[in-house]
């Protein structure tokens, strides 16, 4: 089975093409993808309808482009997996309508994929002796949560923030900081460059509670910032070493709480989302957990690859394609019934 997978929940345009052979595994044949960071640097954020006018325009080239490095074409495929949620809305439909244009030509399915349950499966995309039970951290965009994986559309959330996420944490920060979009990524480069700090801290008030707060983090940052702003903004080094205060202050929580729930089940842990390439997160899950998955670099942003991969595996299973529809939240706890009431 030959499947394309289409991503555009956000701010990225990510096509690939992947081929399953009968157990299920997959081998990714091609993938090309588009980032809208200069389109949306300007705004500091992004604007949800420039985002999809710019998935419009860049859907068909990059399809184009796909085909061209991979040597296959639209006869080739045997069916689409395309993202419907959570995400925005009109970005959402730019990816959807492509899909099903191109579905319509060859009478081929198109799954509707849930965008955080691709970066879940992502790590059994790339570790193929990865089976579930096993516990997945994810933090991606909005969304910071531990999930247990028993089993394909299988999930239990066992902790999910109550407010903001680790990355809007990051983003928001890096905006007091003044540092350009995207600021996150900015932010944890200039901490990396520094040791711990000894002057500055940020509360960890998520981290004796039951879920994920970070909410509290940027007021904390906006008053740190305010007392400290000339020797902040004069010196590279104190710059440096609050940019440290405040990662610590995010990872710090992640760590804990992943690595309890890990430990008390004694499971393999799967770290995705973008802020998994985040290398202090990484090297802090790594002395806690074993054994501990990381997808590469390239697959911790949004992509296609772990889109048609999770359409892949549900076609393979024989599950019948849903009903397509748009998803602003759709969390992963309901899958079940979502996906398996229509298994063939």
């Amino acid at each position: 089975m030959v499947v394309l997978g289409v991503e555009t929940s956000c701010d990225e345009t990510g096509l690939a093409i992947l081929e399953f052979d009968k157990a299920g595994y997959a081998t990714i044949k091609g993938e090309v993808l588009a980032s809208q960071v200069t389109l949306h640097e300007k705004y500091g954020g992004v604007v949800p309808e420039l985002a999809s006018r710019e998935h419009m325009r860049s859907l068909p080239v990059l399809c184009e482009e796909l085909f061209a490095q991979t040597g296959l074409g639209l006869k080739d495929i045997d069916g689409i997996g395309v993202t419907c949620g959570p995400g925005l809305k009109g970005c959402l439909l730019m990816g959807i309508t492509f899909a099903q244009g191109l579905a319509l030509t060859r009478k081929i399915p198109v799954f509707p994929v849930n965008h955080i349950e691709g970066h879940i499966l992502s790590g059994e995309l790339h570790e193929k002796a990865l089976k579930p039970p096993y516990v997945t951290l994810v933090v991606s965009g909005g969304h910071t949560e531990i999930v247990l994986v028993e089993g394909l559309g299988n999930y239990t959330c066992l902790c999910r923030t109550r407010d903001d996420a680790a990355g809007e944490a990051f983003d928001k920060s890096a905006n007091l900081l003044e540092l350009q979009y995207p600021g996150g990524a900015r932010l944890a480069a200039r901490a990396d460059s520094s040791g711990p700090s000894k002057r500055f801290t940020v509360p960890r008030v998520s981290r004796e509670m039951e879920d994920f707060s970070f909410s509290g983090l940027k007021t904390a940052v906006s008053l740190l910032i305010k007392r400290n702003r000339d020797e902040i903004f004069s010196s590279p080094e104190v710059f440096a070493e609050v940019c440290w205060a405040i990662q610590d202050g995010i990872v710090d929580p992640l760590v804990k709480k992943t690595s309890r729930e890990v430990l008390s089940r004694k499971l393999p842990l799967v770290v995705c989302g973008g802020v998994s390439a985040n290398s202090a997160l990484r090297k802090r899950l790594s002395e806690k957990c074993s054994p501990v998955f990381f997808p590469p670099l390239k697959h911790c942003v949004d992509n296609g690859a772990m889109i048609g991969y999770v359409a892949g595996r549900y076609l393979t299973e024989g599950v019948l394609p849903p009903k397509i529809d748009i998803f602003s939240r759709w969390p992963v706890e309901t899958l079940r019934d979502f996906y398996w009431a229509n298994h063939g």
